[in-house]
């Protein structure tokens, strides 16, 4: 079922129960465990629901129903924001849902296991392919949001594959969403080369 970022939520018993706010996920599994949703005047609180509590949703996803009436929804632990952080700087969200990077929080007593697993994250010169395994170029610059650290993007430096569309030495700008996954040294994409865009200008080194 579609589960929006901000969708309106309802109680099964007809009571408007606020809205999504936040998702959290298991970062060591990378696995959604839980949406926090803001119930407003219903309860004064911001609760935690497992993705089992949405019933259903109308067909253009803007209002959920839970499958708990408003008594159940009180007993749902409420959501303590010192307890939560927000993924570090290229982290790549679990597939499925499509919501802004800023919106996923780690649970803090999960960070650990993070840190063992050594996390890969995006580096200047990592293999950039599309997604049919083609290598397209290597990252040049990796652009995060200031305000709150989040991945926006990368800039890819022209490889083989798009020499051959818009010539070599040239960049192509890369947004967070064409980004399918990200491995050590290696960055997938979700679009094919012929899709990638080439920036206006060209690189200093060819």
């Amino acid at each position: 079922m579609r589960i929006d970022l901000g969708a309106k939520v309802r109680t099964k018993d007809g009571h408007d129960a606020g809205k999504v706010r936040s998702v959290i996920v298991d970062p060591a599994t990378e696995r959604i465990t839980g949406f926090v949703v803001g119930t407003g005047g219903l309860l004064g609180r911001e609760v935690i629901v497992g993705e089992d509590a949405f019933e259903a949703a109308d067909p253009g996803g803007e209002t959920l129903t839970f499958t708990m009436t408003k008594e159940d929804l009180k007993t749902q632990p409420t959501f303590e924001e010192a307890q939560y952080v927000t993924p570090e700087p290229g982290w790549a969200a679990p597939t499925g849902y499509e919501f802004p990077p800023n919106s996923y929080l780690w649970p803090i007593d999960t960070l650990p296991a993070v840190e063992e697993r050594d996390r890969p994250v995006i580096k200047k010169g990592d293999m950039v392919k599309d997604r049919d395994g083609d290598v397209v170029g290597a990252v040049e610059e990796i652009r995060f949001d200031p305000a709150t650290g989040a991945l926006l993007g990368i800039t890819v430096k022209a490889g083989a594959a798009l020499e051959r569309l818009f010539g070599g030495g040239r960049l192509a700008e890369i947004s967070r969403d064409d980004i399918l996954r990200i491995a050590h040294g290696e960055v997938r994409l979700g679009v094919d080369r012929e899709e990638i865009v080439p920036k206006e200008r060209e690189t200093e080194t060819r």
